[in-house]
């Protein structure tokens, strides 16, 4: 299917493919996307989805899941599939979702490390008195 979108650069339509469509939930401060309002998406951009945005344009956005709003740590916006007619957007939901899972766990595990070198160098230094 194919989609207008308004390049900014020279202010004129053009025709795009889409290759879906996303619902955006949720508020981001940052981006350009109206709650609970449906997206088309032209692309991707190595784990990003291409997004005709409220701008007429594209711009890209990070593929979080509404379905984990309030789940986890730090997402307060996401995007629900609505079309994935080659099911490549949820190909990169997956891979996002383990990439992000992943890096969330190193934190973890990195702040759990850290306090526990912590209490072990209190420990150290009351010993030592």
């Amino acid at each position: 299917m194919q989609v207008e979108r308004l390049n900014l650069e020279t202010n004129e339509k053009e025709k795009v493919d889409c290759i879906g469509i996303v619902q955006f939930i949720g508020h981001d401060k940052n981006a350009d996307l109206t709650d609970g309002k449906n997206y088309y998406v032209i692309g991707f951009h190595q784990q990003l989805l291409k997004v005709i945005d409220d701008t007429q344009d594209y711009y890209y956005y990070i593929p979080f899941d509404a379905n984990d709003i309030g789940q986890k740590e730090g997402i307060v916006s996401g995007f629900h599939i609505i079309e994935d007619p080659t099911g490549k957007i949820h190909e990169l939901f997956a891979s996002y979702k383990k990439d992000f899972d992943l890096k969330q766990k190193k934190r973890s595990q990195k702040l759990s490390q850290r306090l526990i070198q912590w209490k072990l160098k209190k420990l150290d230094e009351k010993e030592s008195k």
